[in-house]
């Protein structure tokens, strides 16, 4: 048995385990300042501590802590299981950071975690590692209080732990991590009349606007033919044409390095939008062999990325297909797993070749661990060369709270071996769409726009739900970047828009924006969340 199992509220209560028993229900520590655990680094043995699990598998030790004269230490002769925690009361809402020094050697199995704190029980696998190290778990906690630790099982080796912390997170003046989104539809926005203007009011480009308020990064979608009529589960639709191509790409690209913005640069290999259950290959491959159609991925590739250098921009970041789960360009994952990984591995040569300090992001979807675990374990089988692991990472897509995101993330960093990147996420500043008939994508599929939280669909909402988001991906350790979606997005009207997802079709996305519906999209007090996370 594990103790893994103990996120349940019923591990305070009773355990049973092979070699001893302990049943205790952990002591709570009531807190009312920012340095919310007691003992944080067992100077008073295990004070405010309670062991739960394996009789005498759990103590203080004074063999070359972290600090101090004291560390705890999991271990003993024959086998056990064992949780270390302390329970917090009178918590305050929000998402709170649970980070600890380790040292695990040699033990089979062992964790952080936390649980009953209202959210899912969240928990961070240990590192083998015979020095120290920095571990950081997020939690969301809903209720007043929240039980955090350390748990091993194991028949060999120990595991020790020093200085925890549990800390909430609170605004700041940002950081080193990348944080921007995607500004794909700019040029197409100002040619349809579209004006955006600061907080204050004043009309500027709308690079001019993110900018001075921290926005470093921009996201830069790129089809091969848009305009190109493709069809779509049986509905004949297109993209507008002229916008969205690599001539559109590269002035976006130019004018955002212009700013001091970083240049993501996202390739869908096709004339439409692309996600995991629509992968459809451009008109112009169609009916190729396999092997012409890793040629003409290399091709395209290098010749996009190759126009991108020949004006002036290196991209800092090249995506290899967006949200690409299942399929590229029509080629199966499932059924045809080595001819999937080569169209990938042409991709990747292609920028190795044209831009070798460009690195290399994979984009797959939403979290789930199944998923990701096979893709990572066939990408590593076939020999994909690749920098970068990207995940959407939507509270109202997945119904998560900001704690559920960043363990995810962290965890896709050590499956992978690979820095993290969100390559979308976003979050509503208020649940109506623009045009009075209308509804938003949020609405129109019936999702709760923060996931299990309740930050508001507000500006303040949108303010705090962003920073913290930032905060608790930058304090994961994995996450190099953060492009969100669609932080430019404006409706133009009640109905179709020269904008929309589709020709003839609506934005969808305006409530997602950092910029009001008003004439002239004035920014939102929320956008300085780029700055102050």
């Amino acid at each position: 048995m594990h103790i893994r199992k103990s996120h349940a509220t019923a591990i305070a209560v009773a355990l049973l385990t092979t070699g001893g028993t302990l049943a205790i229900v952990p002591q709570s520590q009531a807190v009312s300042d920012t340095n919310l655990l007691a003992n944080p680094g067992f100077e008073d043995g295990l004070t405010s501590w309670t062991n739960i699990g394996t009789t005498k598998s759990a103590a203080t030790g004074a063999t070359a802590p972290h600090s101090g004269t004291s560390d705890l230490v999991h271990g003993k002769k024959g086998e056990w299981s064992v949780n270390t925690v302390q329970t917090l009361t009178g918590l305050t809402r929000g998402t709170y950071t649970l980070s600890a020094w380790v040292k695990n050697n040699g033990v089979d199995s062992a964790g952080m975690q936390a649980y009953s704190c209202g959210d899912a029980t969240q928990t961070l696998d240990l590192p083998k590692s015979s020095e120290w190290k920095r571990v950081a778990l997020s939690v969301s906690v809903l209720s007043s209080s929240c039980t955090v630790g350390i748990w091993s099982n194991s028949g060999q080796g120990t595991l020790q732990a020093d200085d925890f912390s549990f800390t909430r997170i609170t605004p700041g003046s940002g950081g080193t991590m990348a944080v921007g989104g995607d500004i794909t539809y700019r040029r197409l926005n100002a040619a349809a009349g579209a004006q955006y203007a600061d907080s204050a009011g004043n009309k500027k480009d709308v690079l001019d606007v993110l900018a001075p308020q921290g926005f470093n990064l921009a996201r830069i979608r790129v089809y091969n033919k848009p305009g190109t009529t493709v069809n779509n589960n049986g509905e004949q639709q297109r993209l507008q044409p002229g916008w969205q191509d690599i001539d559109d790409a590269v002035k976006n690209a130019q004018d955002a390095k212009a700013r001091g913005m970083k240049v993501l640069l996202s390739f869908h290999y096709s004339d439409f939008w692309t996600n995991p259950a629509m992968q459809i290959r451009p008109a112009d491959w169609a009916g190729y062999s396999q092997s012409r159609l890793e040629k003409a991925i290399y091709d395209y590739t290098a010749q996009s990325v190759r126009a991108m250098r020949t004006a002036g921009v290196t991209p800092e970041y090249v995506s290899i297909g967006n949200e690409i789960n299942n399929a590229l360009a029509d080629v199966s994952r499932w059924t045809s797993p080595a001819d999937y990984y080569a169209l990938l591995k042409s991709a990747s040569k292609a920028v190795r070749d044209t831009s070798p300090t460009s690195k290399i992001a994979i984009h797959l979807t939403t979290p789930d661990r199944t998923a990701y675990t096979s893709w990572i374990s066939d990408a590593q089988k076939y020999g994909l060369d690749y920098d970068i692991m990207g995940v959407s990472l939507y509270p109202f897509w997945t119904d998560m709270s900001i704690a559920s995101l960043a363990n995810f993330a962290s965890w896709v960093g050590s499956a992978s071996g690979k820095p993290v990147m969100a390559m979308e996420t976003g979050y509503p500043w208020t649940p109506k769409a623009n045009g009075a008939s209308e509804t938003t994508l949020i609405a129109q599929n019936q999702l709760d726009p923060d996931g299990p939280e309740n930050y508001g669909s507000t500006p303040e909402g949108q303010l705090r739900w962003t920073r913290e988001f930032f905060r608790a991906m930058h304090n994961t350790g994995k996450v190099v970047g953060i492009s969100y979606w669609d932080p430019i997005a404006i409706d133009f009207a009640d109905g179709a828009d020269p904008n929309g997802w589709i020709v003839g079709g609506d934005n969808e996305v305006e409530d997602t924006s950092f910029f009001d519906y008003n004439q002239t999209h004035r920014a939102l007090p929320s956008l300085s969340a780029f700055r102050t996370w």
